[in-house]
């Protein structure tokens, strides 16, 4: 009877302890500013990730000063030239160059010509249209400049164009390609052959040189 710790049937009581379910009273394993590191990591691996992703779309292969430029063109043909008196230059509105892209012009010979020689090359006019014309081509290229010269590539025969990826000039014979701006190789059989180019001065409209030709044209 003296031991309190004891019951009726002499059995000695337990302590009795309090459950807590685990971890209860802990500190909690993140202070706040390890967590605020940690938010701005995860946001970060988000960012890198949402980066990459972009990265590999695919991107336009044109550049920034060719915005807008299509990129195949069928050409147009102009019908009514202006041509001098003399024969010496041919002219063709430019808001109908800039329009379209690539175009071309068909100037009337005074006379036959089954071919001619220009910058060392023999051209074959007797193969377009029996020769009784001067193909012509003017260009609007991607930066913006007007190209002009003799529609023509003659290893092929071929006197017809038409712009591809928004950059080439490719033969319709041969599939030979050219870069618009300067007419430098780019692929194909003919390379070495761009139209041969014609100086111009360009305004309100494009005023191609005829003079170096050894030919005169009536319209």
């Amino acid at each position: 009877m003296g031991n309190k710790n004891k019951g009726k049937y002499q059995v000695k009581n337990r302590n009795q302890t309090e459950h807590h379910p685990a971890g209860f009273g802990k500190k909690n394993r993140f202070s706040n500013g390890v967590r605020v590191i940690l938010a701005l990591a995860f946001l970060a691996i988000i960012a890198v990730a949402f980066s990459f992703a972009v990265s590999q779309q695919p991107q336009s292969s044109s550049p920034s000063a060719t915005s807008g430029y299509p990129q195949s063109v069928a050409p147009a043909t102009f019908s009514n030239p202006t041509v001098t008196a003399d024969g010496a230059k041919a002219s063709v509105p430019k808001s109908y160059v800039d329009e379209n892209k690539l175009v071309f012009v068909d100037l009337k010979l005074a006379q036959k010509t089954d071919t001619l020689e220009y910058q060392g090359r023999t051209i074959p006019l007797s193969y377009y249209r029996e020769g009784d014309y001067l193909p012509l081509l003017v260009i609007s290229t991607p930066s913006g400049n007007t190209i002009t010269g003799i529609r023509v590539c003659e290893p092929c025969g071929s006197f017809s164009f038409h712009i591809v990826q928004g950059k080439y000039l490719k033969c319709d014979v041969c599939g030979t390609q050219w870069n618009l701006d300067n007419f430098a190789d780019s692929s194909g059989g003919c390379t070495t052959y761009p139209p041969p180019k014609l100086s111009a001065t360009v305004s309100d409209n494009v005023e191609i040189d005829l003079s170096p030709l050894q030919a005169t044209v009536t319209a």
